[in-house]
């Protein structure tokens, strides 16, 4: 099972730079996505997630660091990214997926569709 928390407009790309501040720069990252583990064997994460809005789902496959990432039980890994705040607001769930084909949403806000059923509008 993976928990998932979302950081829009962190300060990641200032700390990015600052560890790296011999190396590359890291610009415009300005989404953070902590990903931890809390079942009992590691989970293996592709670096990409399913944005889900009213337009339909977006596949975001930009994230930093690429590839899989293997998250041993109790651990927890960050991924970065540039994400367009239109888009981002205008999204109400995120999907990841583990290489055995396991879904892990985060209900960003109810969908429209959602609130008309629960009675909101």
């Amino acid at each position: 099972m993976l928990e998932i928390r979302v950081f829009m407009n962190s300060a990641v790309e200032e700390i990015l730079n600052f560890k790296t501040s011999c190396g590359p720069r890291v610009f415009d990252q300005n989404l953070e996505v902590h990903l931890t583990n809390t079942g009992d064997r590691p989970v293996v994460v592709p670096s990409r997630f399913d944005l889900i809005g009213d337009s339909g789902p977006r596949r975001i496959d930009y994230l930093t660091p690429n590839g899989d990432q293997k998250i041993p039980p109790g651990e927890t890994i960050a991924f970065y990214c540039q994400m367009d705040e239109g888009r981002w607001n205008a999204a109400w769930r995120l999907v990841f997926y583990d290489r055995e084909g396991h879904e892990y949403p985060l209900d960003l806000k109810p969908s429209k569709t959602e609130g008309r059923r629960n009675g909101n509008h």
